[in-house]
Order: structure tokens, then C-alpha cells, then sequence
């Protein structure tokens, strides 16, 4: 029988020649110097020979396991090269579907009508956060400890990098390889998706409230968001919420309609019954909401109603027609490296500047849509001081401009 040091001592000659193990294994030793493992057999009264590999790459150990699987075969009537040939097609096609290979097929597929944000965010979270722990693995055997460790994974990575607790980051490549898994549904690869079992395994942490931007961040805000190079209607959502005072879903659902540049004022109205039913709503309260438009804010609006001349929302999502989607806003302020920044934070900002700027109270609450208790005055607050909260909006618009400088 064969060792290794026996092997190491075989010399090449200038003939092919072959050095018996056991159980029909040997190795060949060819005049070039390599050496491969060959297992000899019959089948069917035939003498056959198979290639298990090239030593030192196949270990001794190994060539001997293989060995006595392809004698197992054989007292089963299965030809081992049959077997081999079976073996190597399965391989093949298990890298070939990879997760990473199912879920660039499934990018190609799908990245028809949506928007560059739609396709970056989502090659970005798998390069960094998926394929590093599934990529290479057969979609098929994916499975539930892997996506948690993913998730894991990701939350540990955001909370390094001090720009978040990774929680909604983390749902998000949940999201992502749910997208993938139930497109190798679609296509018959896999019969489940693991990712279902972890739907509630991320905890949200408690309420962080909203802080005013420090010195540092309102001198880099503004830049930074003109500097997003990713689809314009995500920059202009954002530009939108520092400049007007608004809540993100108040933008996100805004609709041309609202807009009425003669008279510079964008007027939230009430959702009706259906659409309150429907979680529809456009305002918090579900009341009247005036915002008076600085000359920011009327340059960002035309800009958005030339570039998205289809669509009935101002600031639309990934297909250019329908409503922005509500994580786009946050990854894109993630994207630019300022994550710890939150949108509410633009309110809060805005709250404290103009109190400090000795602008009226009610004014300013009125600006935020903050509800008053008393529902029947609330009803009427929104078309108090229309001159007096212009002023305002346009102060702090140039406000917001000068911080760079």
C-alpha cells in the first residue's frame, strides 16, 4: 500500500508507468513528473479506467474515499464513469445556481423600468453584506441560520461605522434576499423561501427623537445632497424636505395637483373617507396644509414637473410614475455617508433656527403641522398668517444656503 512518502519518492521515467494502492487504486506517474489517481475496474466484463485527480491537489485519503465510492456504485450495476460524468454535470449546475448567480439573474430580469437607485442599492447591500456569506452556496441550501447570520452581520458593520443601529439596513438585505429567494421559487429551483422564518427576528430599538444638525453637519448638508449622483428625484425629494418644514410622507405622496405656482403656495388638501380607509391620508392630522414657496423650493418643483412629465406625483419612485418608495430616502442619505442624520432631524432643525430667530411660535407650529388640541380651531390654522409664514419659509430657506459658506 501507498504513503505519502512512498508517492513523494516516485520518480518519472521516460515511459508512463502506474503504482498499485489497493481496491483497484493507483497512481500514475508520467514523464513530465505529474502524478493523477486512477481507479481500474470492470464493467460489464470490460476494463476500465477513471482520472480522480492530480496529486499532491487529491490527498491520498481522498482518492481512497472515492475509491471505495465508486466500488459502491459498482456493486450497485452503475458504470463509476457515468457516475463521474453525473457528478461533475451536478456540480456545474449547482455553481450555476449559486445565490449569486440566481440573484444577478434576477438583477438583469428585473432592472427593466426601475431606477438607478432601485439597482444600486441593491448590487451595493449584496457585494457587501450578502454574497460574502451565501454567494457561492446553491440557492437551494440557503437557509435560515444563514439569513440570520446576514442580518447579524450587517447590524454589527452599521453600528461600527457609527452612522445608524443597522435595524432598518438590516431589514433591507432581508428584503433583498426574500426578492431573490422566491424569484429561484418562480423558477423552480427551490420549493421555500428561509427568509419567512425571520420576518420579526429584527428588533427596531427604542424612538430616537429628533436633534437639530449640529455646526458640522449643516456646513456639509447642503453640498452633500447636491452631490447625490444617484436618481434626481430622490435629491429633489430631499432638498424638498430640508427647505419646506414637511414630514417625509407628506412629500413622498405629494402630487402635482397641490402645486400652484401663481400663487406660490402648495396646498395639502384632506384624503377623502376611501382613502383614509385605504391608508391614504396626505397629512398626519388628515387636515388642510398650506405651504407657502420660497424660490428654493418653486426651482426644485419645476425642475421635478419638466423631468417627470407622466407621473401624478411630484417626486416619483423607482419606475419614474408612481409614488417613491419610503426606504429610498434614508438609503440615499446612507449612500452619502450621512445616515446618522435623520429627516426629522431637518424639522427639528428648522423649529429651533427660527425660534432662535425670534419668529412667531404659532407660526412656526403651524408651519410643522403640529395638531393643536382643539380640533374645530386646528380646521382653520392652516390659512393663518399666509404673509407672515412666507417670510418665514423664505428666511430659512436662505438660511439653509448660507450654511456652506
Amino acid at each position: 500500500m501507498l504513503n505519502d512518502l512512498k508517492i513523494k519518492q516516485l520518480k518519472p521515467k521516460e515511459k508512463l508507468y502506474r503504482v498499485a494502492d489497493h481496491s483497484g487504486l493507483c497512481i500514475e506517474i508520467r514523464p513530465t513528473g505529474a502524478k493523477f489517481w486512477r481507479y481500474r475496474y470492470r464493467y460489464l466484463n470490460i476494463a476500465k479506467m477513471l482520472t480522480i485527480g492530480q496529486y499532491p491537489e487529491i490527498s491520498l485519503a481522498y482518492a481512497r474515499s472515492k475509491t471505495m465510492e465508486y466500488r459502491e456504485k459498482l456493486a450497485k450495476g452503475t458504470d463509476p464513469i457515468q457516475f463521474q460524468k453525473e457528478e461533475r454535470t451536478a456540480a456545474i449546475q449547482s455553481n450555476a445556481d449559486s445565490f449569486k448567480n440566481v440573484a444577478e439573474e434576477y438583477l438583469e430580469k428585473y432592472k427593466t423600468g426601475k431606477s438607478k437607485d432601485w439597482f444600486m442599492n441593491r448590487t451595493r447591500y449584496f457585494s457587501k453584506d450578502i454574497y460574502p456569506v451565501i454567494g457561492k452556496t446553491p440557492i437551494k441550501d440557503v437557509n435560515s441560520s444563514d439569513i440570520r447570520t446576514i442580518i447579524d452581520n450587517t447590524i454589527t458593520r452599521i453600528r461600527k461605522s457609527r452612522r445608524g443601529t443597522g435595524e432598518v439596513k438590516a431589514t433591507f438585505v432581508r428584503q433583498i434576499c426574500a426578492e431573490v429567494l422566491q424569484y429561484g421559487i418562480i423558477t423552480q429551483r427551490i420549493t421555500t423561501d428561509p427568509t419567512y422564518a425571520l420576518r420579526r427576528y429584527i428588533h427596531r430599538p427604542d424612538v430616537q427623537h429628533a436633534q437639530p444638525l449640529s455646526d458640522e453637519d449643516k456646513k456639509i448638508i447642503l453640498p452633500t445632497i447636491k452631490s447625490y449622483g444617484g436618481c434626481t428625484s430622490t435629491k429633489n425629494s430631499i432638498l424638498t424636505l430640508l427647505y419646506s418644514m414637511l414630514r417625509t410622507i407628506e412629500v413622498r405622496r405629494a402630487k402635482k395637483t397641490f402645486i400652484n405656482f401663481e400663487d406660490k403656495t402648495w396646498i395639502i388638501p384632506r384624503a377623502t373617507n376611501e382613502e383614509v380607509l385605504a391608508g391614504k391620508r396626505n397629512m398626519k392630522k388628515n387636515r388642510i396644509h398650506i405651504i407657502p414657496l420660497s424660490s428654493q423650493l418653486i426651482e426644485i418643483l419645476k425642475e421635478q414637473f419638466i423631468l417627470y412629465p407622466n407621473s401624478e406625483y411630484i417626486f416619483p419612485g423607482d419606475d419614474g410614475i408612481s409614488m417613491i418608495g419610503k426606504n429610498t430616502l434614508n438609503s440615499a442619505l446612507d449612500n452619502l455617508g450621512i445616515g446618522h442624520i435623520s429627516m426629522h432631524d431637518f424639522r427639528a432643525t428648522a423649529s429651533t433656527e427660527l425660534h432662535e430667530a425670534n419668529f412667531n411660535t404659532d407660526w412656526v407650529e403651524i408651519q410643522l403641522a403640529h395638531a393643536k388640541g382643539n380640533k374645530t380651531r386646528a380646521s382653520y390654522d392652516h390659512a393663518k398668517w399666509l404673509k407672515d409664514r412666507k417670510a418665514m419659509l423664505q428666511t430659512w430657506a436662505d438660511m439653509i444656503d448660507k450654511w456652506e459658506y
